[in-house]
Parts: structure tokens; sequence; C-alpha cells
């Protein structure tokens, strides 16, 4: 009878050990952002600089599953999911780019990163700049990831809402036919349609507005503000002005991938990581 006392004790003991350890782990993974909105975010390895990738518009941190373990052999690598994406449920009536900044500032500063690249990809990129123009004395280098092709294009909002109707009429359906038209593999097409699925309409609508305002009105004036390098990694899909880009920002320039689709990081990691790698060797 005391065997099993003893052993039921242990059992509890046990148990309570596992919820403490899970909830310690879980707080250590996520901060609170903008709209009291918990930002999860992932972090391995060491060494400056410190690696902070940011997903695009209605994706999240797994994205970027073909560089966490390839860089964190040699930096501290760090991913988050955006407010309203992944892990970082929520919602807020600011789905802005410079709100976005505020959630990768929060991650930033929980870590108290202060020597970092940004690798921003797709909407991520406009996050990654307008966060280094708020913490400019933290950031090194910007490596938007096929983003910023023409940095002189503007949208009116009548142009903005043709964009955006037929994603108000059908979410999923209209997300479908860019993704076959700017992704090149079937298998990973299929994969981004279902992830849509469960993507929160409302969410996407509101961020994809305030994305092309801010490429229409705040992207060059925030390109003459950032006086750090600017390297892209870019599809061939779509030509890169790298001409109108050095108007504004003089360091910018971008590394060509060819025959690889928007998201080349997932398509192609192994290229996409030589590629970054041959950038992060400038700021070592």
């Amino acid at each position: 009878m005391a065997i099993i006392k003893q052993f039921e004790i242990i059992m509890i003991i046990a148990t309570i050990s596992f919820i403490f350890i899970s909830c310690v782990k879980k707080e250590d993974n996520f901060v609170i952002s903008t709209g009291n909105i918990p930002i999860y975010y992932d972090v391995k390895g060491k060494g400056d600089p410190a690696l902070v990738f940011v997903h695009g518009w209605s994706r999240n941190r797994n994205d970027w599953e073909g560089q966490i373990d390839y860089f964190s052999k040699k930096h501290k690598v760090i991913r988050l999911d955006l407010a309203g994406h992944g892990e970082s449920q929520g919602n807020r009536n600011d789905w802005s780019i410079p709100a976005f900044s505020q959630d990768v500032i929060a991650v930033i500063e929980k870590l108290d990163l202060k020597h970092i690249v940004l690798i921003g990809h797709s909407l991520g990129a406009p996050v990654a700049l307008e966060t280094t123009k708020r913490v400019p004395d933290r950031i090194v280098c910007i490596v938007p990831v096929d983003a910023f092709h023409d940095v002189e294009e503007r949208f009116t909002q009548d142009q903005i809402n043709d964009i955006l109707d037929p994603f108000r009429s059908n979410f999923v359906e209209t997300y479908a036919r860019g993704a076959r038209m700017i992704l090149k593999d079937p298998v990973q097409i299929k994969k981004s349609i279902e992830q849509i699925a469960s993507f929160p309409p409302e969410i996407g609508i509101a961020s994809l507005e305030r994305c092309y305002h801010y490429r229409s009105n705040h992207l060059i004036p925030a390109l003459q503000e950032v006086k750090v390098p600017i390297r892209c990694i870019n599809s061939d899909a779509i030509p890169t002005n790298v001409e109108a880009a050095r108007r504004y920002a003089f360091s910018f320039d971008a590394i060509i991938m060819d025959g690889v689709g928007h998201e080349m990081q997932i398509s192609d990691p192994e290229r996409f990581n030589q590629f970054l790698e041959r950038i992060l060797s400038e700021f070592k």
C-alpha cells in the first residue's frame, strides 16, 4: 500500500513538473505586442550577427524551415509569426506595415538583440525596412526576399480596390489563381492553397491593402531614411530595377535566382542559403 502511495506521489510530482516546464517554455517563446497580441517565435543557435526571419503575407514562420538548421550553426537564428499569422492569433484594428514592425521589435527587445540581419520575404520586406527605421542602431543589413522589384511603382486607391475586390468576393480562389502564377512547384502550390483556407480573410484583405498603401506612400521615404545595406534575393520571374532603388538607397543591390517562383527559400533552400551566406559574409 505504501509503495502504491509513493508511486502516486511521484506521478503527481512528475505531472506538476511537466506542466511547469511546459508553461515556462511557452512563456519563453512569446512576447506581447501592439493590441495585446502574443507574438510567437523560435530561437536556435548562437553567434553574431543574429538572423531574424520575417515571413510574408498570409504565411507563417514555418516558411523558414529550410534555413533554421543551416544558419544556426554559426548564428543565433530567430523566426517569428507576425500578428494574425501562425500561432500569433488575435485581433487588432491596425494591420499596417508599422504595426507589424512593432511585432518584430517586441521580439528583438525581449531577446536584447543588438547586431541583426533582418530577412523579410514579400510583405516581410517592408516590415523589415520599417523595423530598421525604428531601431536603426540594432540592424546591420536588410535582406528583402522577392520584394522591392520596382520601388517607384505606385497604386491609386482605385487600383488597390481592383486588386482587392476579387479577394472580397472569393478569398481562397483568388489567392489560388495568384499562387498558380507565382509558384512553380505543383506540390508547393497545393500546400499554399490549403494553408490560405485557414487564414482569416478579414486580416488578409486589411493587411494587403495597407501593404499597397505603404508601397505607394512610404516605401521611398523609408529607403531614403534607412542607412544600412539592402541586399535583395529575388526571383527572375519579375525584373528587379536596381537602378531605380539606388536613387533612394545607394547601398541597394540584388542577387537574382533563376528558375524559381516567389517562395524560393522553400522551393530551392540549398541555393537560397548559399546566396544568403554570401551576403552574410560581408557582415562578420
